[in-house]
Order: C-alpha cells, then sequence, then structure tokens
C-alpha cells in the first residue's frame, strides 16, 4: 500500500498541488458553515435572494486561508502565513460587503454580480500566494507553473482510481449546478 509523503519533503510543484488539494476539502466546511450559522441568524445574510452568499464568501476564504497555512508549514514561514491567512479568509467576504453597500444589487442581480467580487478577492489572493510560494522556492513565477503543468503527484494511477475521480467530477458539478439553480430559482 502506497503512503503519501508529508508536505515538507515534496518538491515545491507537488507540494503547491497538495496544498490546493488538501485546501479544496477543507473549503467544503468553509462553505457549509456559515451558511449553517446564516441560516440560524447567527450571521446576517449578504444578499436576501441568493441565500448561498455566506456560503460562497466562506469557502473562498477558507481555501485562500487553508493554502496559505499548508505553503506557510512547507517553508518554515508560519508567522507571514498566518497573516497571508487571516487576510485570505477575511477579503473575500469583505470584497462582497463592500460591493454590496456600493451597488445595492436588486433580488433579480445575475450570478456574475453576487459572486464576482468573492471570486476576485481569491484570485487576487492566489495569485499573492503563488508568488510567495514560487519565491520562497528560489523558483520564478513562469518556473513554477511549467513544474505544476508537468506535476504527477497524488494522480490517480490505476484504471478504477481514473474513473472514480471521474464520476466524483460529474457528481459533484451536477450538485453544484443543481444548488445555484435552487438558489437563483428561490429568489424569484
Amino acid at each position: 500500500m502506497k503512503t503519501a509523503k508529508p508536505l515538507r519533503e515534496l518538491p515545491p510543484s507537488s507540494a503547491w498541488n497538495e496544498a490546493a488539494r488538501r485546501a479544496m476539502v477543507l473549503s467544503i466546511g468553509g462553505f457549509f458553515v456559515p451558511n449553517l450559522l446564516a441560516n440560524f441568524g447567527v450571521i446576517p445574510q449578504l444578499h436576501q435572494s441568493f441565500q448561498f452568499m455566506p456560503g460562497v464568501c466562506g469557502a473562498a476564504g477558507v481555501f485562500s486561508m487553508s493554502l496559505a497555512l499548508f505553503i506557510a508549514r512547507y517553508h518554515h514561514k508560519l508567522i507571514p502565513g498566518i497573516a497571508f491567512g487571516i487576510a485570505g479568509l477575511v477579503l473575500p467576504c469583505s470584497a462582497t460587503w463592500f460591493w454590496f453597500r456600493i451597488t445595492h444589487p436588486s433580488a433579480s442581480a445575475g450570478l456574475l454580480q453576487l459572486c464576482g467580487p468573492a471570486a476576485v478577492a481569491s484570485i487576487c489572493a492566489w495569485l499573492g500566494l503563488i508568488r510567495w510560494h514560487a519565491g520562497l522556492s528560489e523558483l520564478t513565477t513562469g518556473t513554477l507553473a511549467e513544474q505544476l503543468a508537468g506535476d504527477e503527484y497524488g494522480m490517480p494511477k490505476a484504471r478504477w482510481e481514473q474513473l472514480t475521480i471521474r464520476v466524483c467530477t460529474v457528481v459533484g458539478l451536477a450538485l453544484i449546478l443543481l444548488l445555484i439553480l435552487g438558489g437563483l430559482r428561490g429568489g424569484r
């Protein structure tokens, strides 16, 4: 039975991909916990016609925070990693809140208008983290991108593993589509 290597023993490209995979798993909780808190009135809903806004912001924030902390642990830079993690957690929700305060989106606002600020904030956090990781790894961003494209660590090798990944991807995308459609229909 193969066991995974500790994150610190991986080359920079494999460490980035593994950190992103781990952060993606944690972002699932970042989606559901804020939605539950918003449904029970603990935190306010950001937009009444789209009930999943706290979850979208939470998932984006938890992903960025987790990625920052995993990369910080890989490079033994915990203090800057905690600072990047806090910024990554707060930035998507703050950007969305600020955008809503300025634009006051209507109940018929599109998905891009509602989720755009969180997406832009997450992309900016991701770009900042990949540049930070490349710099600490003594690589250029271009070199790291080339290594990321060719990285095979953690990819399924056996045919049944590949089939399982494909089936889970299709089911996951279908569920996401159903959630988005349900959220859009609920606002009408």
